[in-house]
């Protein structure tokens, strides 16, 4: 009912893009561990930006309680990542292809060290396997973690819904 809503007030908005520009994605990440105190649960969220402007975001708190930090911003990376595959088939069937590497600015560098270095330590064994997907992505080209201190992080929370909807199986 609230998304109708702002939807229906928002129908003369437009996101406007001309043929001479740059088309660029990237995608910037952010979790909060134990965000929420009552029952320890973190938080993941990301934001979309094509060409800046923004395209997509999403917050939600996750269902299960991470045992360390890097469990939590590395399954934030693993969502953000599987938004860039549907996002990337979605420009390609609306003839916008994508050939760059996709940014993913991130401000978690254990994560980022976990995605290129598949070897596994004890301290990393308990993330479940169908996270590791996104060392697949970063091997083949599909994104590129960067680091972004949080200062620099583009969007804030109140711009981004609680719900989040993986786009990949």
């Amino acid at each position: 009912k609230r998304v109708l809503g702002h939807v229906s007030g928002t129908m003369d908005y437009d996101i406007m893009y001309n043929s001479e520009m740059v088309v660029r994605l990237e995608g910037y990440i952010d979790a909060n561990w134990v965000g929420y105190k009552a029952d320890r649960r973190s938080t993941s969220r990301f934001g979309f930006s094509l060409s800046s402007r923004a395209i997509c975001w999403s917050s939600k708190k996750h269902s299960t309680i991470a045992l360390l930090s890097t469990e939590v911003e590395y399954r934030g990376v693993a969502i953000a990542t599987c938004e860039v595959v549907w996002l990337k088939r979605i420009l390609k069937d609306l003839s916008v292809p994508i050939k760059d590497l996709i940014p993913l600015y991130y401000d978690n560098m254990s994560s980022i060290h976990l995605s290129w270095n598949p070897v596994f330590h004890a301290w990393t064994k308990h993330i479940e396997v169908h996270y590791h997907f996104i060392q697949e992505c970063v091997m083949v080209g599909d994104v590129d973690l960067q680091h972004i201190s949080m200062k620099l992080q583009t969007t804030t929370s109140s711009q981004r819904p609680r719900e989040l909807t993986c786009s990949c199986s």
